[in-house]
């Protein structure tokens, strides 16, 4: 939640650095561009470390370094040192997610693990609702640079509670039955790279979302919309209510017949994508509504790929396959967001934008099914023992070796 909140501020923040910096147009553009390349290229890096650092320690030093360097955007004085402080900023943000999913898949107990992911998955929805409202009450209260000090101080308030509960390294978790130990193999298998294939797909959604929803509900009228369903923060709201159903869903999908659980998953994605479709209606209400409704199925779906990338199969490699999957994500919503700016400024309007993003989810979502017909039939299994363990679903606590 602070993570997206910092992530935030600069926009927040913005009117405010152009009335005493004098910026140019262009110059937000830039610094955003150069912020979310930053972030793609760390985050491969990032998620290697993950692997190979207690997960404690990465969240305690990463955001402890995002945190202050928050804080570090009230000594800029122009583009230049804001534009050296975001990119490095974006770049310390990249261990969040891997360093997180390691440290969820290895203490959540198998039987929690999908409302553990579900509350994590909440997150940025949160972030999205709250920064908002708090960064502008404080930059136009005290100034932005008092507002950057106090959401840094925020992050660091955090490492030192962080490192007071969280527990060392836990203990190794045991192989479960069809499931090679060797996991470093992981990255070989075809199944692995649909399953990054699908988070970067179906990520475009949240990324084009973030950036260019108010546009999007500008242009179908939505401004003449009364009540929390026609704002920002009401579909934000809608965001947050998919990942906690997410949550209470997982466990029928997962623990289900293969061919059930795999239905499922094809018939929500293909529910966004049509969503997605019908978002295109000129009516406003209809606009508003499907937007709402897909990102709510939007969360559904990310909470189940956040659960297969950190289930036991991908113990030994979640944080590189985090980092990877978020990586591709990254660079396509750079082009994503760039080909939707280009449509919005040509008078084409929302509509090719919609389409675009409706065939990218279709996609994600066939590729989602994929990885798991090819996960459970290399396991000889069904997905229900490969993605808990024997002991897992009646204990209390991670299945640990004796």
């Amino acid at each position: 939640m602070l993570n997206n909140i910092d992530r935030q501020m600069l926009g927040l923040i913005k009117p405010l650095l152009d009335q005493e910096f004098g910026w140019p147009g262009g110059t937000y553009s830039r610094i955003t561009a150069a912020s979310q390349i930053s972030a793609a290229l760390c985050l491969p890096l990032m998620g290697w470390i993950a692997d190979k650092v207690s997960a404690r320690h990465c969240l305690a030093w990463g955001v402890a370094a995002w945190s202050a360097l928050t804080a570090a955007q009230a000594m800029a004085s122009g583009m230049q040192s804001m534009l050296i402080v975001r990119v490095s900023l974006t770049g310390a943000e990249a261990i969040g997610t891997p360093a997180a999913l390691k440290m969820l898949g290895r203490l959540a107990p198998a039987r929690r693990r999908a409302f553990a992911l579900g509350l994590f998955n909440m997150a940025p929805s949160l972030g999205a609702m709250i920064g908002p409202v708090v960064v502008p009450l404080l930059a136009w209260s005290f100034g932005w640079r008092w507002a950057a000090l106090a959401m840094g101080g925020l992050g660091l308030l955090w490492v030192l509670w962080w490192l007071r509960v969280a527990p060392a390294d836990p203990a190794p978790v045991m192989p479960e039955p069809g499931i090679a130990r060797h996991d470093d193999a992981v990255l070989r298998r075809p199944a692995t790279w649909l399953l990054i294939a699908a988070k970067g797909l179906t990520d475009q959604l949240w990324w084009v979302f973030l950036y260019w929803l108010p546009v999007f509900l500008h242009q179908s009228g939505s401004d003449s919309v009364t009540g929390w369903a026609g704002s920002v923060t009401g579909i934000y709201i809608w965001a947050a209510l998919g990942s906690l159903i997410g949550a209470f869903v997982l466990p029928h999908w997962r623990s289900g017949p293969s061919l059930r659980a795999q239905l499922s998953i094809a018939v929500c994605s293909l529910a966004v994508a049509g969503l997605l479709l019908l978002a295109t209606a000129p009516v406003a209400v209809v606009s508003v509504a499907a937007f709402a409704l897909a990102i709510f199925g939007h969360q559904v779906i990310s909470v189940l790929i956040f659960s297969q990338i950190s289930d036991n199969r991908h113990r030994a490699r979640t944080g590189t396959i985090a980092g990877i999957a978020a990586f591709v994500g990254n660079m396509l919503a750079v082009g994503s967001v760039t080909l939707v700016g280009q449509s919005v400024a040509a008078g084409m309007g929302q509509a090719p934008a919609l389409i675009g993003l409706a065939a990218a989810y279709a996609l994600g979502g066939a590729c989602m099914v994929a990885a798991r017909m090819l996960s459970a039939r290399r396991s000889n299994c069904s997905p229900r023992l490969s993605d808990y363990s024997a002991a897992g679903d009646h204990a209390d606590g991670p299945v640990l070796m004796p």
